[in-house]
């Protein structure tokens, strides 16, 4: 759960977005006005090599050398990546156009773009230099988004309670974010906007161009300025940019020797091993991992064809590009192993709370004075008969237990089948009552008390039993802030690769999990389990109670 804080640094950061793509515009539409700005004309200068396209190198020349404005590789590629609608890590002209043209006013666009040279025309020339200081001044706007962008999401990353998984369920619609469900978010927290804002803020964060956001594009923005990195075709990066530079120090660390590593120059996603050598021992050497490749074996040749599929998810490289580092921020590079064995520690940890909650259970219930219908008095409204917060807070004074306000939403989460806000009296019993159905049978078929205090509601129990409440609560209590501290330690590991998961333990493939499938998946997994403690965990995970859990459910689970 984020806290006012948290959410306060976000909406500065969509506001941030808007108002500096305001003044990004305003800048297009100053280029764009200058009669003597030809589109193709100003590409050709910044594309001093004629490559016919203009990378990171070509904008900080540009901006650098010819003009002496202070920058950096890094913001140049944050910046690139911002039109770089084919993830090449590079600006073709029609991309490039997108970075010069204005949005708003498309007769002006229009009109730009059938200037003379503006297909093809004469390259060579002196650069007007009106036009070269407002595209200096364009760049600066660019690079004033980057810069401020950059601080205010080391700012959120530095939140204790900053979870993408939770930011991204703030801000989502249907299908994803978009324009209604940014303006609900920015109402609800009384941001000033219009809407200009909210498409400027889609266009930063919509990388496909679908007018939604889904996760793994808001995953991306947030790695910013490390939006996407020029890696090896080992990392699996959405660019897919091979980097020869990495090759050779990886002939390097191996030895040129014992591993024939070839790029294929008609294909950049391939990679070719010689099959004579010991594929196991390039892993071994902790040179990379390889998760998500097929494989496909050519007899014709010595070589194993390992060819790329597109995927979101990374893995771990544990070799740096030269160039880039392979996204220090090591965001996305995840390994389905290394996600799956945080999985198991949540796991492990649930199976140990779930059996001490289960005992405080059995230890109250025991109470030969404890009733369920006493105890449901104790703590439900009389009007409502249901156990809203306040109610909550003031029964577990009369039995003595004053805790603080976000320890009491821990109990009330934990119970709150179907998050309607309160408990009822199936969920109070969910609570209290131990899982065993014959002693669940047991305690509600027991009498209440004719007795019942008119002041201090929690005098209808013995002290001892009291005690025994207290013991209940504060273990439901340390148990849930034990989970939590797991679940905000790995999520970013674990919520990548759920789906992957998901299908290791879904054996007969029918897209949801029973007892069986659950048990077998622990033991499977090395897990010590009784059949019991599966049911104590299955139940945990089964929110709506159809004796079944689907990959929502587990979602639900790993989410604060």
């Amino acid at each position: 759960m984020l806290s006012k804080n948290t959410i306060s640094i976000v909406c500065n950061l969509l506001k941030n977005i808007a108002e500096n793509e305001k003044k990004i515009e305003i800048g297009r539409q100053v280029l764009c006005q200058n009669l003597n700005f030809d589109p193709y004309q100003l590409f050709s200068f910044i594309d001093s090599e004629s490559k016919n396209y203009i990378n990171e190198i070509n904008l900080m020349t540009f901006l650098n050398k010819k003009n002496e404005i202070p920058c950096t590789l890094e913001e140049m590629q944050s910046l690139i990546f911002l039109y770089d609608e084919n993830f090449d890590s590079k600006l073709s002209y029609m991309e490039f156009l997108n970075l010069v043209l204005c949005d708003n006013n498309f007769e002006l666009r229009k009109k730009t773009r059938m200037r003379v040279g503006s297909r093809g025309g004469e390259k060579d020339g002196d650069l007007p230099f009106n036009v070269e200081y407002s595209m200096v001044k364009l760049l600066l706007k660019e690079l004033d988004l980057i810069r401020t962008t950059k601080k205010i999401i080391k700012d959120l990353k530095e939140r204790n309670d900053y979870n993408v998984h939770d930011l991204f369920h703030y801000l989502k619609g249907y299908g994803g974010i978009t324009a209604e469900s940014l303006k609900l978010f920015l109402e609800k927290n009384m941001v000033e906007f219009d809407e200009s804002d909210i498409r400027y803020i889609i266009k930063i964060l919509d990388i496909n161009k679908d007018s939604k956001v889904d996760f793994e594009e808001f995953h991306s923005f947030l790695c910013f300025p490390n939006l996407k990195c020029h890696c090896c075709s080992f990392c699996e990066c959405k660019c897919q940019t091979p980097n020869k530079t990495l090759y050779n120090k990886i002939e390097e660390k191996s030895n040129i020797n014992s591993y024939n590593i070839n790029l294929r120059t008609n294909n950049k996603d391939n990679i070719n091993f010689d099959i004579n050598n010991d594929l196991n021992s390039f892993h071994d050497n902790n040179i990379t991992k390889k998760t998500y490749f097929e494989k496909n074996d050519n007899s014709n040749n010595n070589y194993i064809n390992y060819q790329k599929k597109p995927h979101y998810s990374h893995n771990y490289n544990l070799i740096d590009c030269q160039y880039c580092q392979c996204c220090p921020c090591h965001c996305l590079y995840m390994d389905t192993n290394i996600a799956e064995d945080n999985f198991l520690v949540y796991i492990s940890k649930l199976i140990q709370c779930e059996s001490k909650i289960e005992s405080a259970k059995i230890n109250l219930t025991s109470r030969q004075d404890f009733n369920i219908d006493d105890a449901f008095l104790i703590f439900s409204n009389e009007n409502t008969k249901k156990i809203f917060f306040p109610d909550m807070q003031k029964g577990l004074k009369e039995i003595g237990l004053y805790i603080p306000n976000e320890e009491i939403i821990l109990i009330m989460k934990r119970a709150d089948m179907g998050n309607k806000g309160y408990l009822n009296y199936e969920d109070f019993i969910e609570l209290l009552v131990p899982f065993n159905y014959e002693f669940r049978d047991k305690i509600k078929s027991g009498l209440n008390s004719n007795f019942f205090p008119k002041f201090n509601k929690g005098n209808i129990f013995l002290l001892s039993t009291k005690v025994y409440f207290m013991n209940l609560f504060r273990t439901i209590i340390e148990c849930e802030n034990e989970l939590n501290c797991i679940k905000m330690n790995t999520m970013g590991l674990i919520n990548p690769q759920i789906e992957n998961i998901f299908k290791r333990m879904d054996v007969n493939g029918f897209n949801f999990i029973n007892e069986n499938e659950l048990l077998l998946y622990l033991i499977n997994c090395g897990i010590n389990c009784s059949e019991e403690e599966n049911k104590l965990i299955f139940r945990r995970l089964d929110k709506n109670k159809d004796d079944k859990i689907e990959i929502w459910e587990i979602e639900e689970e790993l989410s604060f």
